[in-house]
């Protein structure tokens, strides 16, 4: 045998070898299974907390930061928006990643009582809320267009940029008083109801030329606008 025959011979055996060890590796030597853990339950935890149960575990536990936590529910200083799940599944050295809660910042509710509603809306924009809901009521005492109550009333405390919603007086209906002169007590009576009006203290006069029961006298006088509700007294021909 040559010299180059003897090389080339030991480089082919070199090649069988190496190739039966890689053939060996893949189809006969058994995989082993991946080791996998459950992720526990960070979200609630203080910091602390969460590494004595993350660690023992082989997890690492990463902090996103702080955060505002969206409700009142989340205790400040505790993790939540844990990612990821509880009861997930992570090979050893996985990461949990949860965000540490920050208290929320608070203003307070404005006294806007009085005020009109383009006036109470810049009260709240100062104070770092907004303008929620307007609903209107009729009001004995707060002039039309006027602030009558908040919700949250005046002094309580709320997120920033939380709503607040205002209830603002609102001008009764008003109508005329009808005339009900010559009208029976009935027809007066009807009359006024019909406009929302209500028939008031009934008293009797005399007037030979007046029919008997005949309306003489009424207060409001006819044409008078008043509020619907508004009670129409008579004087009635006895």
């Amino acid at each position: 045998m040559s010299v180059g025959q003897f090389v080339a011979s030991a480089l082919l055996s070199i090649v069988m070898s190496a190739t039966t060890v890689v053939v060996m590796h893949m189809y006969v030597t058994p995989k082993l299974p991946v080791v996998t853990v459950e992720v526990p339950q960070v979200s609630g935890l203080t910091t602390d907390q969460a590494r004595a149960i993350t660690e023992p575990l082989g997890l690492l536990l990463v902090l996103e930061g702080e955060k505002i936590p969206d409700g009142d529910k989340v205790q400040t200083g505790t993790l939540f928006e844990q990612r990821p799940l509880k009861g997930s599944r992570l090979t050893h050295g996985g990461e949990v990643h949860a965000y540490v809660a920050i208290p929320p910042q608070l203003a307070t509710v404005p006294a806007l009582v009085g005020q009109v509603v383009t006036a109470a809306e810049q009260q709240l924009q100062v104070a770092g809320l907004r303008l929620g809901s307007v609903t209107e009521e009729i009001s004995a005492t707060i002039p039309p267009g006027q602030v009558i109550s908040t919700r949250p009333a005046a002094g309580e405390k709320l997120r920033k940029s939380e709503p607040v919603s205002l209830v603002v007086s609102k001008a009764q209906d008003q109508v005329d008083v009808p005339s009900l002169r010559g009208r029976s007590l009935g027809s007066a009576r009807q009359a006024l109801e019909q406009l929302g009006l209500a028939l008031g203290d009934v008293r009797k006069g005399t007037d030979d030329n007046a029919a008997d029961g005949a309306v003489l006298r009424q207060s409001p006088a006819a044409g008078t606008k008043v509020a619907k509700g508004q009670k129409v007294d008579l004087v009635v021909n006895d």
